[in-house]
């Protein structure tokens, strides 16, 4: 079943279950049936030296869009984790937001498969990682 979700939804949810994530600059940038959009706000506080998004921001990045895309088959729920992720890096990244798209591979009964490809803003062709990873989905 799909789930019709907002981006102000989603936020609002992740606010309240996962409040670090908003914190940290992160929010659904979009979301439709089988894809969802994180956005992390450039925030200069967070840059490596040299002035890149670092590694881990776009690894959780990927990884959020991926729960966020878990929301359009279960609805807001939190009880979905990551099972794995894999994500490789390749350019670096900077000089705006930072935007992860997660589109869905497999959705079964206790696993969501998905892939992820980020980029700086103003820059959707010119990628700066991608990523495949899963979502377990607990009861």
């Amino acid at each position: 079943m799909k789930i019709p979700l907002t981006p102000r939804q989603v936020d609002d949810f992740v606010a309240t279950s996962y409040p670090t994530t908003s914190t940290q600059g992160f929010r659904c940038d979009a979301i439709g049936e089988g894809f969802a959009v994180t956005r992390w706000r450039y925030d200069p506080a967070q840059l490596r030296p040299g002035d890149f998004i670092s590694g881990p921001t776009q690894f959780a990045a990927a990884d959020l869009a991926l729960w966020f895309l878990s929301f359009t088959l279960l609805g807001l729920a939190p009880m979905a984790v990551t099972s794995d992720i894999h994500i490789v890096f390749l350019r670096p990244a900077k000089g705006g937001d930072l935007l992860a798209r997660a589109e869905l591979l497999r959705a079964g009964k206790s696993r969501i498969s998905g892939r992820v490809v980020t980029w700086v803003e103003g820059a959707p062709d010119r990628p700066v990682s991608h990523a495949t990873g899963a979502y377990a989905l607990l009861a």
